[in-house]
């Protein structure tokens, strides 16, 4: 006797057959004619419907056998079960897989078998629909085209048991989904008291630091020495940090629930993100009388893909809460790898403290938004009780998991894991720009803000520009009309006229088609900016503002360099094609490096794999596109790019760098000289700017490189924000 061999796809065969949970059932009539049916039509005078289980074969239906079960070793129907088609023995006695068969040699003497596979409709098969005799027999073509329909009918019956039972499961399900509304609308209405009661905290919390606000910033206007000032000031500061967290909060949590939070997944260093979550709550904990303790492990690699601002945001507010609520002790926030391949990281971020602990009774609720541990939490400690239901949620936008173990008076350890790509290149220090002058331009600012236009006006006094000042958009519209203007700043929410309708007015007036308007804004949102930027706005500085985003903006709109400002207009106009804006710059950097006989733009594609022309003017002034470079072909230069921003090839052909390239690509267009400059994003590597020079060497210059820089600027500024990764 020969043994059948375990099919391939056994675990997914079983999984079949238990999904239709009919062995050891009783006998049904419709599986009883099935059989009789088979038996008739190929005169044998037993017929099975066989399931074959992991030890055994079981009968859900007989006819002619009184036995219900047999073992799978001996079965003739384990053989049956690896074919597509009727498995069929003549003769059992001449055949050498089951001559001396325990089935064979006695009862039921078997001598002829024919089984028909019962195939499933996910491709199993999980038994057989078989006829059996004591005598040798074959069966003729229709005897076996009846069998194989059989059992399909077979698997029809069993499909049909399956659907009926998954019927009486869903309303089942649906009576038990009734139920639960029923207890979602008694929570619903917990929730909605839960919430009345955290705003009339969250009135408390907002008012407390804006009352203290209000009142130091009196008691600094008659204070007459400097030392009393002084720390009025620093606990306005203080207030203010405390009443921009409790915003934040909010603001978060509504993106959040509105849909709108963008994870990002960029490059990042999570020793600089880590030092600066620590740095400044270690004087909170020094101040408390705790240790703050940190322990990384080395083997994390330097750098990694994701969001560290909403890495940090956790972290600092795991470690504020552990600080907040430890009065002896210490805080040790412990950074180690959980496991990795070598792509990624699953990392594991612990914060342990020894403090207070959490009750029981609460600890179910701690995620959940507007909730604290207790209504005397927030009167001791402070807080919107949003906290740790934003961590939560960020972790699930980022595939991430938080966790908490606590015992009261023990104190308390939060988890965070989360898996990290590993980044392929380390993040390159964009080159800085000295600070624009704008010494002799003016600026107009619109901006009814009082505090907000003290500070736009102090920021760019450090540029020298001259400054006007117009409370809305219906002022900054008439002044415009009547004074030359070279800039202008111009904010979103005023009075009597916004900044869209103004920017609107402004851009219908003759001169007002190529000054360039920089939007002020606390509206971040992706589609807000799109709107801005559709409706004729060139750029735009977010609140609070940035001194270097700031300094970007004016050195590409300075009207001092007019091919500069005027090439900048014309790649923010919404009506311009990329193509045409790829053009603009190639034309520009032709203008600016007189050497360059050859510029071109490229773009890195995701995995930095390849570099693809996007533009390139010749020294005939043709528009040529289409060029691919691969780093498989040339390693060296694409190692040298990726680590530094610029690569000056003075004498290329001869470059260690470059001259790989030199029979295949510099020869034939008679290039002697190349200047690369990486242009960046948020410190990833975006493309290359190239510029070439034709039929001599040249030695490029200083003034060479800081144009490039500007260009770089444009090209950050606008096209990133167009051009996808291909």
């Amino acid at each position: 006797m020969i043994k059948a061999s375990t099919p391939e796809d056994e675990l997914s065969r079983l999984k079949d057959l238990y999904e239709y949970d009919v062995l050891d059932t009783e006998a049904e009539k419709s599986f009883d004619d099935l059989t009789l049916l088979a038996s008739d039509i190929c005169e044998t005078p037993i017929s099975l419907i066989s399931l074959v289980a992991p030890d055994r074969q079981w009968f859900k239906s007989k006819q002619g056998i009184d036995v219900d079960e047999t073992a799978r070793d001996i079965s003739f129907c384990s053989h049956a079960i690896l074919e597509n088609q009727v498995f069929e023995v003549q003769n059992a006695l001449t055949d050498t897989r089951f001559h001396d068969n325990p089935l064979v040699t006695n009862d039921p003497n078997i001598r002829f078998y024919a089984g028909a596979p019962l195939i499933t409709p996910r491709g199993n098969a999980i038994g057989t629909l078989c006829v059996i005799s004591d005598k040798p027999k074959k069966l003729s073509s229709k005897q076996i085209n009846a069998l194989t329909v059989l059992s399909k009918e077979v698997i029809a019956q069993l499909e049909l048991r399956l659907n009926n039972k998954k019927l009486v499961m869903a309303l089942e399900k649906q009576k038990a989904h009734n139920k639960e509304l029923e207890k979602l609308k008694e929570e619903a209405d917990t929730a909605n008291n839960t919430k009345s009661k955290f705003l009339a905290n969250m009135t408390h919390e907002l008012r407390t630091p804006l009352h203290g606000i209000l009142n130091l910033a009196e008691f600094a206007i008659s204070e007459t020495t400097t030392e009393e000032k002084d720390s009025t000031l620093k606990s306005i500061l203080k207030s203010a940090h405390y009443l921009s967290n409790i915003v934040n909060d909010i603001l978060d949590f509504s993106k959040i629930e509105a849909g709108k939070l963008e994870i990002e997944h960029i490059d990042f260093n999570l020793n600089d993100v880590i030092s600066d979550v620590i740095k400044p709550q270690l004087q909170q904990a020094s101040t408390k009388g705790i240790k703050l303790i940190t322990s990384v492990d080395p083997k994390i690699a330097d750098n990694l893909k994701g969001d560290p601002l909403r890495v940090s945001q956790i972290l600092n507010n795991l470690c504020s809460n552990a600080i907040k609520f430890t009065k002896t002790g210490q805080v040790e926030l412990k950074v180690s790898i959980k496991s990795s391949t070598l792509q990624t990281q699953l990392l594991k971020f612990e914060v342990i403290d020894t403090g207070l602990g959490i009750n029981e009774t609460v600890q179910e609720h701690l995620f959940k938004e507007f909730h604290q541990a207790d209504s005397s939490t927030s009167r001791e400690y402070g807080g919107t009780g949003l906290g740790l239901s934003i961590c939560a949620r960020l972790s699930e936008l980022m595939q991430g998991k938080l966790s908490f173990t606590s015992k009261i008076g023990k104190g308390s350890t939060f988890t965070y894991e989360q898996n990290f790509e590993i980044a392929l290149l380390p993040s390159i220090p964009k080159q800085g720009s000295d600070i624009t002058n704008l010494q002799g331009c003016t600026v107009l600012i619109a901006e009814d803000n009082k505090i907000n236009q003290l500070i736009i006006v102090k920021m760019l006094k450090a540029h020298n520009a001259n400054l006007i000042i117009a409370e809305d958009g219906k002022e900054c519209v008439k002044y415009f009309k009547e004074h030359p203007v070279d800039l202008i700043f111009m904010d979103i929410q005023m009075p009597e006229m916004d900044g869209i309708k103004a920017t609107q007015a402004i851009r219908a007036l003759p001169a007002g088609k190529t000054v360039p308007i920089i939007a002020m804004t606390a509206n971040t949102l992706k589609q807000d900016i799109e709107h801005y930027l559709d409706i004729g706005m060139d750029g735009y500085l977010t609140k609070p503002f940035d001194k270097a985003k700031l300094n970007s903006l004016l050195n590409v709109y300075n009207p001092k360099n007019l091919n500069l400002k005027n090439l900048a207009v014309k790649i923010s106009d919404p009506n311009v094609s990329s193509d045409r804006k790829l053009k603009q710059i190639c034309k520009e950097l032709k203008a600016l490096i007189p050497n360059a006989n050859r510029v071109s733009l490229w773009l890195f594609n995701k995995d930095y794999s390849a570099l693809n022309c996007l533009a390139c003017l010749d020294e005939n002034n043709d528009v040529l596109s289409g060029t691919v470079l691969y780093t498989e072909n040339s390693p060296a230069y694409f190692n040298y790019i990726l680590t530094n921003q610029v690569l000056d090839a003075s004498d290329a052909r001869n470059n260690e760098v470059t001259k790989p390239f030199s029979h295949s690509y510099f020869e034939p267009l008679n290039i002697y000289s190349l200047l690369d400059y990486i242009y960046i994003l948020d410190s990833k590597p975006l493309g290359v700017i190239c510029c070439e020079s034709v039929g001599s060497k040249v030695t490029w210059s200083h003034v060479d490189k800081e144009s490039l820089i500007k260009v770089a600027d444009v090209t950050n500024l606008f096209l990133s924000k167009q051009i996808k990764h291909e």
